[in-house]
């Protein structure tokens, strides 16, 4: 159970106080002994060595009774310090009152508990307590004047106990004043350190880089999670303990060989990463390895050049689409006034190309719309008359598309997006099938709560090199294509929380298009 704390003491106030009462103890204690060993002696005046006894017996008492206090921490600090230099006080003056032999050690005794009291309480009532034992001291020694056991010259003396006790008592207020400083200081900077820490080790368990901090024998000091998943390491690494080479042999052979500031390529299970050095100097040759995700990197500059290429694309269609209209009215009206058969050609051949600009103008604005979303509820025979409609379009002869779907069939999905993807889809697979019964398939599949459509052809595929760059922008086999198509069906399925992806396969092509099914 924590200990109660008072307010504006630190747990080292207690601890000093606990201190200083076990010093008390072991004082009491030894005066305790002292009385039995010296009974007989003639230290003590006629009589009183059973009151020397009594009083040093009372003070090992209270010391014993001071400890439960301190533990407890009631009453509060000040009171217990208070109460901790009144009872020396006091008991050492009785004490002193029993021989005029002891009173000056005594006193002297006492300038240890006001330098303590100081010290302990942070320099609080120091000189109050200078004063108690001053004035303590003066009646005691006025007492034993009285009673004749002392002359008045030894008042000197006396004076310069009690000017020792301000000026130890100063001294200590001026040492616990710039002790409370550094203790101050050193607590605000450990906050500063551990809030610091904190922060560094979120930003490490965020970065999307991993982090290895390793020693020149190649023991590990520190791993961080990612590092750990790019390297395909499943066991945890022991800092201080596990070793690079039993982690990633490789890693630890070519950490060995790099130089501060080189960098070299490394190929893992879990990613291709670009391994950084970056040296600690320290006197163990601690270094830093920063390990990173090459397809990451490629990720983001493809987005960033995406986005900058939908912003520039955005602006020029929007220039584009008057200028074409107007041309295509003209090629239109020119085509009506000839008949002579090769202008008839040049106008179809500029109608032609009007059209191709127009539909890429199109594809770009509507790239640029993903992310107005409209979702609305499709079933089995929705999604079977958005087919139907599209074949028609594209002058798609019925017994060329089979359609396999179940009754159950429910999904979400934005209707012009998902028309725009089955049209790319099923543009592309009947331009490269063999057009002929049977040659388009498109079916769905309910898995769970999710669900997939499929559309593919009987044509002859897409060639292995070029299956890695088909949702890329502007990347076409076909001369007519704009290299759009592909590309702004996947942009528009993510829009949906959709994934669009090829399904490589034998007989034809073949494009899937996974989503989450509605209840």
């Amino acid at each position: 159970m924590p200990r109660p704390t008072t307010p504006g003491y630190f747990a080292s106030h207690w601890r000093s106080l606990d201190y200083f009462n076990l010093y008390r103890l072991t004082l009491a204690a030894a005066l305790v002994f002292s009385g039995l060993l010296f009974s007989t002696s003639d230290l003590f005046r006629q009589s009183a060595n059973g009151r020397f006894q009594s009083y040093a017996f009372a003070y090992l008492m209270i010391a014993a009774l001071f400890v439960l206090g301190i533990r407890a921490r009631w009453p509060g600090f000040q009171i217990q310090l208070t109460a901790h230099i009144t009872a020396d006080i006091v008991l050492f003056m009785l004490m002193m009152s029993t021989s005029e032999q002891l009173a000056s050690g005594l006193g002297l005794l006492l300038a240890i508990s006001i330098a303590s009291g100081g010290l302990v309480g942070s320099g609080r009532l120091t000189l109050l307590y200078a004063a108690m034992a001053s004035i303590a001291v003066l009646l005691q020694h006025g007492f034993s004047i009285l009673g004749g056991g002392q002359g008045m010259d030894s008042f000197f003396q006396v004076g310069l106990l009690c000017a020792g006790y301000f000026a130890i008592g100063l001294l200590a207020h001026a040492l616990t004043l710039r002790a409370l400083r550094s203790e101050r200081l050193a607590q605000q900077q450990a906050g500063e350190l551990a809030l610091l820490n904190r922060i560094n080790a979120v930003a490490i368990e965020n970065s999307p880089d991993g982090l290895l901090a390793i020693r020149g024998d190649g023991i590990i000091r520190h791993a961080s999670p990612r590092a750990l998943a790019l390297l395909g390491i499943t066991a945890a690494a022991v800092p201080g303990i596990t070793r690079l080479e039993d982690c990633s042999p490789e890693l630890a052979r070519m950490s060995q060989q790099m130089q501060p500031g080189t960098t070299f390529t490394l190929n893992t299970a879990a990613a291709q990463l670009r391994v950084r050095c970056i040296p600690l100097e320290t006197p163990d040759d601690s270094r830093v390895l920063v390990l990173e995700d090459q397809s990451q990197a490629e990720q983001a500059a493809q987005r960033l050049k995406l986005a900058a290429l939908g912003r520039l694309t955005a602006n020029i269609a929007h220039e584009i689409r008057n200028p074409l209209s107007a041309i295509s009215h003209a090629a239109q009206l020119l085509g009506e006034e000839t008949h002579d058969t090769a202008q008839i050609r040049l106008t179809g051949i500029i109608e032609n190309n009007a059209r191709r600009l127009d539909r890429l103008v199109e594809e770009v604005l509507t790239l640029n719309r993903r992310d107005r979303l409209h979702p609305v509820s499709f079933d089995a025979a929705a999604l079977g008359l958005l087919v139907d409609e599209l074949r028609q379009t594209e002058e798609i002869p019925a017994d060329a598309v089979i359609i396999d779907m179940p009754d159950s069939l429910h999904f979400q999905f934005d209707s012009d997006h998902l028309r725009q993807i089955v049209w790319n889809l099923m543009r592309n697979a009947w331009r490269f099938s063999r057009k002929q019964a049977g040659s388009l398939r498109i079916g769905a599949q309910m898995q769970g709560s999710n669900m997939q459509i499929e559309i593919g052809d009987d044509g002859p595929g897409v060639a292995s090199e070029h299956q890695d760059k088909l949702f890329e922008p502007f990347f076409t086999t076909d001369a007519q294509g704009t290299g759009l198509g592909l590309f702004l069906a996947r942009e528009l399925a993510e829009a949906n929380h959709a994934a669009l992806s090829y399904v490589p396969g034998n007989g034809g092509a073949r494009f899937r298009l996974a989503l989450r099914g509605g209840e």
